[in-house]
């Protein structure tokens, strides 16, 4: 198999475990310590132990590669180290006789079936059917992973390292050659309000807000941002700078000159960052529960509260990883249950909290912890700006924006907690036609 790799930092961190020389050096220890073992079990006459729990072995790394790359998105460091390891602990009981003389029991099948194994049909050419199946298995899911990598490289995008669930096998768009998906309300006339959503979410939490707008005769455009809901498989890369990117080229296809951008948490993230480098496209700004932090501690305790997976997340956990590649294997069932259980948001909003992908997530929250634009265009905005705060919420509480200089910006405060865009969509689609009414459509570039 072929794994040499284009020039790509990202390419050479994530096909690290596949470098040939890497391999060659496990491989030299495999044989090594599964000679020594046979030679073991061949002198206490018993190298029929010695290949039934080798295979054993052998088919549970394979299938336990095909479940790390899964969930991680990328092959394990010291994979065939794995067989030599799984050995070892299928034939611990053989270890425990013959150095404490502990007997074989019933249990010791939690060893990979020790006992269990020996008694299948056929014995050890049984198992070796089973291991030659889980190794192929495993050498056809990896090959599948690497063609859709090397297909993002050649599409000139960062080889992707699992987006999670359905994409690992398949290669992610590029966002220059696939739109966002969008709602397009009122698709007869140019939009002139954008509205982005938050992390976790999708364009149907603004679905009350942009239908009140259309009834005022304003045309909305409501994208799925890069990595998320049904925009889950274009792009690897998930900077503001790559969100904007691809706002701007949805704004050129949807011929909207100039908008009025609305945004909901992190959208609220992304839609200053995208009136910051292209301020000519932007009259406006409505920010609806911004994530305005004093510090990158304090955003580090607010995106904490957040809930589990994001507190993971910004403590630099390995498991927010794996959790999510849980999620996105399971992303169906998750979002039918998350569907019907939903209590305080619409079951298709529910349903979309799973819709994104693992580095589109990881990459909001990064952003949010260092690159976040809004405390700066909050004390000095570029354009008339709007925010709107509940004040009930933990995530970003009112309190801590309406303490930052904002002369030049309106603030309205409502009841609520960090859902009010849910929950006060008829207040926010009237500050949103305020400033869209109020605010030019004709700023030259």
């Amino acid at each position: 198999m072929n794994v040499a790799a284009p020039s790509s930092a990202g390419w050479a961190i994530a096909y690290r475990p596949l470098r040939p020389r890497g391999l060659l050096a496990q491989l030299v220890v495999v044989v090594a310590a599964e000679v020594l073992l046979y030679l073991t079990y061949r002198g206490h006459e018993a190298s029929f132990h010695w290949a039934t729990h080798f295979l054993v072995g052998l088919a549970a790394a394979a299938l336990l590669n095909v479940a790390w790359l899964a969930l991680k998105g990328a092959p394990a460091r010291g994979q065939l180290l794995w067989v030599v390891g799984l050995h070892l602990y299928a034939m611990a009981p053989d270890l425990l006789f013959s150095g404490a003389h502990v007997p074989h029991d019933g249990w010791m099948d939690v060893f990979l079936g020790h006992i269990s194994a020996h008694y299948v049909p056929a014995g050890a050419r049984a198992w070796l059917l089973v291991a030659l199946a889980s190794s192929g298995f495993y050498a056809w899911v990896l090959s599948r992973w690497i063609g859709a990598r090397r297909l993002e490289a050649d599409a000139g995008m960062a080889p992707g390292i699992g987006l999670g669930g359905d994409a690992l096998l398949r290669p992610q768009h590029p966002p220059a050659l696939r739109t966002l998906a969008h709602d397009r309300l009122d698709p007869g006339a140019i939009p002139i309000v954008l509205l982005l959503h938050g992390l976790g979410g999708s364009r149907h939490v603004w679905r009350a807000v942009g239908q009140r707008l259309r009834a005022r005769g304003i045309t909305v455009l409501a994208p799925d941002l890069l990595g998320f809901g049904a925009s889950r498989s274009i792009g690897t890369t998930f900077a503001l700078d790559d969100h904007v990117d691809a706002l701007l080229r949805l704004l050129d296809e949807t011929a909207a000159r100039t908008v009025l951008v609305a945004g909901h948490s992190f959208g609220c993230a992304v839609a200053a960052a995208l009136a910051t480098a292209a301020p000519q496209r932007v009259s406006g700004l409505v920010l609806v529960s911004p994530p305005v932090f004093a510090d990158a501690q304090q955003a580090r305790d607010r995106l904490s509260q957040r809930d589990w997976l994001s507190r993971k997340v910004v403590n630099g956990s390995p498991i927010a990883s794996v959790a999510c590649g849980l999620m996105c294997l399971l992303r169906r069932p998750v979002a039918t249950i998350l569907g019907r259980r939903a209590r305080r948001v619409p079951p298709d909003v529910a349903r979309d909290g799973v819709q994104h992908s693992w580095p589109a997530y990881r990459d909001a929250l990064a952003a949010l912890l260092q690159d976040n634009p809004l405390p700066a265009w909050i004390a000095a905005p570029l354009r008339p700006t709007t925010v709107v705060l509940g004040d009930r919420d933990p995530q970003t509480p009112a309190g801590e924006v309406l303490d930052t200089p904002h002369d030049a910006v309106t603030v309205i405060e409502v009841d609520g907690d960090h859902l009010i865009v849910l929950t006060q969509y008829e207040r926010i689609a009237d500050a949103i036609a305020d400033r869209a009414n109020s605010a030019p459509h004709n700023y030259e570039a």
